[in-house]
C-alpha cells in the first residue's frame, strides 16, 4: 500500500498547478467566512503548496503553513521567496502532534486534508489546544452523501488514492466538533459537477488507480445515478463539499 508521503511526493507538482486547488470555490468561501483581521496569527494544517496560507498572509499578521511532505513544502517555500512574501512561514510537522505551544493562533484551517487523517478526534483536540480562546477553526472537505448507504463514495475515493481514509457527513462533523466543545459559527455546503477524468486528476484513466476506479463505477452505475446524479451521456456526477467555521468559546 502506498504511503501518504509517497503519493503526495509523486504528485506534488500536479497539485501545485491544479486549478481546483488554486481557485476552488471552497477556498474563497473559507477565506470570506473566517473574517480575518490584520492582528491575527493563522495556521493552515496540511497546507500542501500553501494555497490557504498564501491567501491568509495578506490579511493577517503572520500566516504559518504546516505539512509533513518535503516536496510540497519546497514548492511553497520557493513561491514565497519568488514573491518576496515575508508574511508567510512554512513548517514541517505532524497534524496529530502540532509543534506549537497552547493558545498560539487566532485562526486554524485545514482544507481538503481531513479525509487523510485517521484519528480525527486527536486532530480536533490538537487544534483546540493551539487555538486561542475565541479563535476560529475553518475546515473544508468532501462530504459523504446522506443517501450513500453502501459507503460507495469513500470506496470510490480510496480506489483513486489508497492514502485516503474517509469523508464524513455534515451531521458527523457537527457531532465531532461539539463533542470537543467547539461551537458551530457558520457553515456552507455546495455541489460541484465532476467528470470521471477531472475527479481522477492528476492520475490517468490508464493508471492502476484509474482502472480500479472505473471498474467500481461501471459495476455500480445504477447506484451512481441514484446517489451521485451520474449521467452516462455527459459523464458528469455530483460531488459535495462543505466549509465549516467552528469557534473555541472565550
Amino acid at each position: 500500500m502506498q504511503s501518504l508521503q509517497g503519493f503526495f511526493s509523486r504528485h506534488a507538482k500536479e497539485y501545485a498547478s491544479s486549478e481546483s486547488h488554486m481557485h476552488g470555490k471552497d477556498l474563497d468561501l473559507l477565506i470570506s467566512m473566517l473574517d480575518l483581521k490584520k492582528s491575527y496569527k493563522a495556521l493552515d494544517i496540511g497546507t500542501g503548496p500553501g494555497f490557504v496560507a498564501f491567501e491568509m498572509s495578506s490579511k493577517v499578521a503572520v500566516s504559518v503553513g504546516l505539512d509533513m511532505n518535503d516536496h510540497m513544502l519546497d514548492i511553497a517555500v520557493r513561491k514565497a521567496e519568488d514573491e518576496n512574501n515575508y508574511n508567510v512561514v512554512f513548517v514541517k510537522g505532524d497534524a496529530l502532534s502540532l509543534p506549537f505551544p497552547d493558545n498560539s493562533f487566532d485562526i486554524v484551517t485545514c482544507r481538503r486534508a481531513m479525509h487523510h487523517i485517521k484519528d480525527k478526534k486527536k486532530f480536533i483536540e490538537e487544534v483546540w489546544r493551539v487555538l486561542k480562546k475565541g479563535g476560529k477553526f475553518g475546515i473544508t472537505d468532501l462530504l459523504k452523501p446522506m443517501g450513500d448507504k453502501k459507503d460507495i463514495f469513500n470506496k470510490f475515493e480510496k480506489a483513486r488514492d489508497m492514502t485516503y481514509v474517509g469523508s464524513e457527513s455534515l451531521d458527523s462533523w457537527f457531532k465531532m466538533l461539539k463533542n470537543n466543545a467547539f461551537e458551530i459559527d457558520n457553515f456552507n455546503t455546495f455541489e460541484m459537477k465532476e467528470t470521471f477524468q477531472s475527479w481522477l486528476s492528476p492520475l490517468s484513466e490508464n493508471s492502476l488507480e484509474g482502472r480500479r476506479s472505473k471498474k467500481l463505477l461501471d459495476s455500480n452505475i445504477d447506484y451512481f445515478e441514484k446517489v451521485f446524479g451520474y449521467n452516462k451521456e455527459s459523464g458528469y456526477f455530483n460531488k459535495s463539499r462543505m466549509v465549516i467555521i467552528a469557534k473555541k468559546p472565550k
